[in-house]
Protein backbone atom coordinates (compact mmCIF):
# COMPACT_ATOMS: atom_id res chain seq x y z
CA UNK A 1 0.00 0.00 0.00
CA UNK A 2 1.55 3.37 -1.34
CA UNK A 3 1.28 5.97 1.21
CA UNK A 4 -0.30 9.13 0.10
CA UNK A 5 1.28 12.09 1.61
CA UNK A 6 -0.39 14.97 0.33
CA UNK A 7 -3.73 15.51 -2.39
CA UNK A 8 -2.93 18.72 -3.99
CA UNK A 9 -5.22 20.36 -6.79
CA UNK A 10 -2.77 22.78 -8.47
CA UNK A 11 -3.53 24.15 -12.59
CA UNK A 12 -0.16 23.88 -12.93
CA UNK A 13 0.56 20.46 -12.02
CA UNK A 14 4.09 20.11 -11.43
CA UNK A 15 6.21 23.65 -11.24
CA UNK A 16 8.78 25.30 -8.98
CA UNK A 17 6.58 25.42 -5.82
CA UNK A 18 5.87 21.99 -6.09
CA UNK A 19 9.57 20.55 -6.36
CA UNK A 20 11.28 23.16 -4.37
CA UNK A 21 8.67 23.43 -1.56
CA UNK A 22 5.89 20.72 -1.35
CA UNK A 23 7.36 17.87 -2.35
CA UNK A 24 9.94 17.87 0.70
CA UNK A 25 7.16 18.94 3.03
CA UNK A 26 5.09 16.02 1.67
CA UNK A 27 8.36 13.65 2.21
CA UNK A 28 7.78 12.26 -1.27
CA UNK A 29 9.23 10.11 -3.28
CA UNK A 30 6.38 9.27 -6.20
CA UNK A 31 4.04 12.23 -8.08
CA UNK A 32 1.12 10.68 -9.49
CA UNK A 33 -1.15 12.80 -11.53
CA UNK A 34 -4.64 12.36 -11.95
CA UNK A 35 -6.02 14.12 -15.43
CA UNK A 36 -7.71 12.25 -18.11
CA UNK A 37 -6.48 14.52 -21.23
CA UNK A 38 -3.00 14.43 -19.66
CA UNK A 39 -2.96 10.51 -19.78
CA UNK A 40 -3.76 10.36 -23.38
CA UNK A 41 -1.37 12.88 -24.30
CA UNK A 42 1.96 11.33 -24.16
CA UNK A 43 4.22 14.68 -25.55
CA UNK A 44 2.86 16.63 -22.46
CA UNK A 45 3.30 13.65 -20.32
CA UNK A 46 7.10 13.47 -21.12
CA UNK A 47 7.62 17.21 -20.63
CA UNK A 48 5.73 16.77 -16.82
CA UNK A 49 7.82 13.45 -16.09
CA UNK A 50 11.31 15.40 -17.48
CA UNK A 51 10.76 18.22 -15.15
CA UNK A 52 10.84 16.01 -12.47
CA UNK A 53 13.80 15.60 -9.62
CA UNK A 54 16.26 13.32 -10.22
CA UNK A 55 14.74 10.42 -7.96
CA UNK A 56 11.43 11.29 -8.21
CA UNK A 57 9.04 8.90 -10.15
CA UNK A 58 6.06 10.41 -11.83
CA UNK A 59 3.19 8.52 -13.20
CA UNK A 60 0.24 10.05 -14.82
CA UNK A 61 -2.98 8.18 -14.74
CA UNK A 62 -6.73 8.91 -15.69
CA UNK A 63 -9.50 9.16 -13.16
CA UNK A 64 -10.53 5.66 -14.13
CA UNK A 65 -7.00 4.02 -14.06
CA UNK A 66 -6.24 5.63 -10.84
CA UNK A 67 -9.70 4.50 -9.23
CA UNK A 68 -9.09 0.82 -10.55
CA UNK A 69 -5.21 0.65 -9.09
CA UNK A 70 -6.43 2.43 -5.39
CA UNK A 71 -9.12 -0.88 -5.24
CA UNK A 72 -6.75 -3.18 -6.52
CA UNK A 73 -3.45 -2.16 -4.39
CA UNK A 74 -3.91 0.98 -3.12
CA UNK A 75 -1.68 2.77 -5.83
CA UNK A 76 1.20 0.44 -5.26
CA UNK A 77 4.19 1.02 -2.65
CA UNK A 78 6.02 4.32 -1.88
CA UNK A 79 5.36 8.14 -0.45
CA UNK A 80 2.85 9.87 -3.05
CA UNK A 81 2.73 13.42 -3.47
CA UNK A 82 -1.12 13.04 -5.43
CA UNK A 83 -1.59 16.29 -7.90
CA UNK A 84 -5.53 16.94 -9.62
CA UNK A 85 -5.15 19.69 -12.42
CA UNK A 86 -8.81 20.78 -11.68
CA UNK A 87 -11.89 19.84 -9.03
CA UNK A 88 -13.31 18.09 -11.44
CA UNK A 89 -10.88 15.37 -11.59
CA UNK A 90 -10.44 15.00 -7.75
CA UNK A 91 -13.96 15.17 -7.57
CA UNK A 92 -14.37 12.26 -9.67
CA UNK A 93 -12.07 10.32 -8.14
CA UNK A 94 -13.88 11.03 -4.90
CA UNK A 95 -16.94 9.68 -5.96
CA UNK A 96 -15.54 6.63 -7.96
CA UNK A 97 -14.58 5.99 -4.45
CA UNK A 98 -10.87 7.21 -4.20
CA UNK A 99 -10.06 8.37 -0.54
CA UNK A 100 -9.59 12.22 0.21
CA UNK A 101 -9.19 12.80 3.83
CA UNK A 102 -7.39 16.14 3.24
CA UNK A 103 -7.24 17.89 -0.20
CA UNK A 104 -4.57 21.23 -0.31
CA UNK A 105 -5.93 23.54 -3.16
CA UNK A 106 -2.62 25.89 -3.96
CA UNK A 107 -3.65 26.96 -7.26
CA UNK A 108 -6.54 27.32 -9.85
CA UNK A 109 -5.99 30.12 -12.35
CA UNK A 110 -8.58 32.83 -13.02
CA UNK A 111 -10.74 32.87 -15.97
CA UNK A 112 -14.57 34.08 -16.86
CA UNK A 113 -16.83 33.19 -14.85
CA UNK A 114 -14.54 32.66 -11.56
CA UNK A 115 -13.81 34.48 -8.55
CA UNK A 116 -10.75 34.58 -6.65
CA UNK A 117 -10.96 33.47 -3.34
CA UNK A 118 -7.09 33.95 -2.29
CA UNK A 119 -4.01 35.17 -4.36
CA UNK A 120 -3.52 32.46 -6.73
CA UNK A 121 -6.61 30.45 -6.44
CA UNK A 122 -10.14 30.95 -7.96
CA UNK A 123 -13.10 28.95 -7.81
CA UNK A 124 -16.86 29.15 -9.99
CA UNK A 125 -20.00 27.81 -8.87
CA UNK A 126 -19.60 23.98 -9.90
CA UNK A 127 -16.33 24.04 -8.27
CA UNK A 128 -17.76 25.04 -4.93
CA UNK A 129 -20.42 22.89 -5.43
CA UNK A 130 -17.88 19.74 -5.92
CA UNK A 131 -15.75 20.57 -2.43
CA UNK A 132 -18.51 21.54 -0.43
CA UNK A 133 -19.99 18.19 -1.02
CA UNK A 134 -16.50 16.10 -0.60
CA UNK A 135 -16.26 18.29 2.47
CA UNK A 136 -19.67 17.54 3.94
CA UNK A 137 -18.60 13.63 3.04
CA UNK A 138 -15.46 14.47 5.67
CA UNK A 139 -12.96 15.59 3.45
CA UNK A 140 -10.86 18.10 5.21
CA UNK A 141 -10.21 21.05 2.35
CA UNK A 142 -7.82 24.32 2.87
CA UNK A 143 -6.04 26.40 0.26
CA UNK A 144 -2.36 26.62 1.01
CA UNK A 145 -0.02 27.95 -1.62
CA UNK A 146 2.79 28.10 -0.36
CA UNK A 147 4.13 26.11 3.49
CA UNK A 148 5.57 29.40 4.77
CA UNK A 149 2.23 30.83 4.66
CA UNK A 150 -1.21 30.39 6.96
CA UNK A 151 -3.44 27.64 5.25
CA UNK A 152 -7.29 28.77 5.11
CA UNK A 153 -10.70 26.31 5.57
CA UNK A 154 -12.32 26.21 2.19
CA UNK A 155 -15.84 27.55 4.39
CA UNK A 156 -13.64 30.88 5.04
CA UNK A 157 -12.42 31.18 1.58
CA UNK A 158 -15.67 31.49 0.08
CA UNK A 159 -18.16 32.58 2.87
CA UNK A 160 -17.65 36.20 1.41
CA UNK A 161 -19.16 35.01 -2.20
CA UNK A 162 -22.29 34.46 -3.28
CA UNK A 163 -21.82 31.55 -5.24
Amino acid sequence: MANIKLIRIDTRLIHGQVITKWLKVAGANRIVIIDDDLSEDDFMADIYVAAAPTGISIEILSVNEATQLWKENELGVGNILLLFKDVESCYNCYKQGFPIQYLQIGGLASAPGRVTVLRAVSFDKKDVEQLQEMEEGGSDIYLHIIPEEQKVKLENAIKKFNF
